[in-house]
C-alpha cells in the first residue's frame, strides 16, 4: 500500500453543510475526512454529478430511470421483438403451406401405387386363371 503523507487542509463551506457531512460521516462510521475522500472516490467511479440531483428524491430519481429502462424495452420490443415475431408467423405460414402441399403430393403419389397395385393384382389374378383354363385343357 502507499505511503501517502496526510496534509490538513480546509476548504470552505456553510455551517449546514458542514453539519450535515459531519452527521454524514458518523451514520457511515466514518471520519469526516476519510468520508470525503469516499465522496470523492464515488462521484469519480461513478461520473455522477451531485448538482444534477439536488431537488430530486431517491424515488423521484427511480422513476427517472424506470422510464428509460421501459423505453430500452420499447425500443427492443419494436426493433427486434415485433421483426422477429413477424419473421417468425411468416415462416410457419410458409412451413404450414409446404407440408399440406407435401401431405396432398404423397396421397397423390399414394393413391397412384394403390390404383397400380389393384391392377397388378388383377393381371395377376387373370394371369392365374388363364393358367388354370390352360391347366385343365391340358388334362
Amino acid at each position: 500500500m502507499k505511503n501517502i503523507k496526510m496534509m490538513k487542509k480546509s476548504i470552505v463551506i456553510n455551517g449546514k453543510s458542514h453539519k450535515d457531512l459531519k452527521n454524514l460521516s458518523d451514520e457511515f462510521n466514518r471520519p469526516i475526512g476519510k468520508f470525503t475522500e469516499d465522496m470523492i472516490l464515488f462521484f469519480k467511479k461513478t461520473g455522477q454529478d451531485p448538482a444534477l440531483i439536488n431537488d430530486k428524491t431517491p424515488s423521484q430519481m427511480i422513476k427517472v430511470i424506470d422510464r428509460r429502462i421501459v423505453g430500452f424495452f420499447r425500443t427492443q420490443e419494436s426493433e427486434i421483438l415485433y421483426p422477429l415475431r413477424s419473421s417468425l408467423s411468416e415462416s410457419i405460414e410458409q412451413n404450414t403451406t409446404f407440408f399440406k402441399n407435401l401431405l396432398e403430393n404423397l396421397n397423390s403419389i399414394f393413391g397412384k401405387v394403390k390404383e397400380n397395385d389393384l391392377e397388378v393384382k388383377e393381371s395377376i389374378k387373370r394371369i392365374n386363371d388363364s393358367l388354370e383354363t390352360i391347366k385343365s385343357n391340358l388334362k
